[in-house]
């Protein structure tokens, strides 16, 4: 199955408070990632998240070695007031030493698989969309699954740094 997601922007600002995501085109709501997604535990599979209070937003600690090579992962709980048809908005952060990627999944269905752009703006919003219209009913779970990438473009420490997978949120957008 292919899965067809657009990568697509508001302007050529960055949000700078993620309560203004609200206010994108089509945003009926807004699912946050570090207040409203259940964190799973790393595991022998799994890198896990943490909220990252400078960002607002999700990450994974690329400083432990063994998470780069795993993604972690995140879901989230559909609410019988949150039933409806939708497509999936994703918002993730770039940053200039990775591009990470993304994977958004309903009930074990993968529905969107992005990758940042390659940027010169550290935590600049990036805004992704699903393509294929959703039937979203009470106990349906997404999940949200990133993995740190490098680009090998900034040296540290006598390697280079890495993309920690920042994201801030899934949105519900309306369809016409």
């Amino acid at each position: 199955m292919q899965i067809y997601s657009t990568l697509f922007t508001i302007g050529d600002k960055a949000l700078t408070d993620k309560s203004n995501i609200i206010n994108l085109p089509n945003v009926e709501r807004v699912i946050i990632a570090n207040t409203d997604f259940i964190l799973h535990k790393e595991n022998s599979e799994y890198a896990a998240f943490y909220d990252d209070p400078k960002t607002d937003s999700l990450s994974i600690d690329a400083a432990n070695l063994a998470f780069r090579t795993k993604y972690a992962k995140a879901s989230y709980t559909i609410t019988e007031a949150e039933e409806g048809r939708f497509k999936l908005g994703f918002v993730s952060l770039s940053e200039f030493d990775g591009e990470s990627h993304y994977k958004v999944y309903v009930n074990d269905e993968l529905v969107g698989d992005f990758t940042n752009p390659r940027t010169e703006l550290d935590f600049h919003e990036v805004y992704f969309k699903t393509e294929k219209v959703l039937a979203l009913t009470a106990g349906d779970q997404i999940t949200v699954e990133a993995i740190a990438a490098s680009n090998g473009l900034i040296p540290e420490d006598g390697g280079y740094a890495w993309a920690r997978g920042r994201w801030r949120a899934v949105t519900l957008l309306s369809v016409k």
